[in-house]
């Protein structure tokens, strides 16, 4: 599976569970599982625009999905 076909995938699963949690109860409720995979599909982004041979610091990766340490 190449990058482009994983951010696929993570973008229809995404957009999936934005529709199901319209459908939940309780309403401007936190989704941590959806706030995650925003994250990973942030990070995905970033490496796909990236060249295989760049080095990618850990910081870099951490300020890109918007996660404290």
């Amino acid at each position: 599976m190449t990058l482009k076909e994983l951010l696929h995938h993570l973008e229809i699963i995404h957009r999936e569970r934005m529709l199901a949690a319209h459908h939940d109860d309780m309403v401007f409720q936190t989704y941590f599982d959806v706030e995650a995979l925003e994250r990973v599909i942030a990070m995905v982004k970033f490496l796909n625009d990236k060249n295989p041979a760049t080095n990618v610091k850990v910081a870099e990766l951490l300020a890109i999905c918007n996660i404290d340490k």
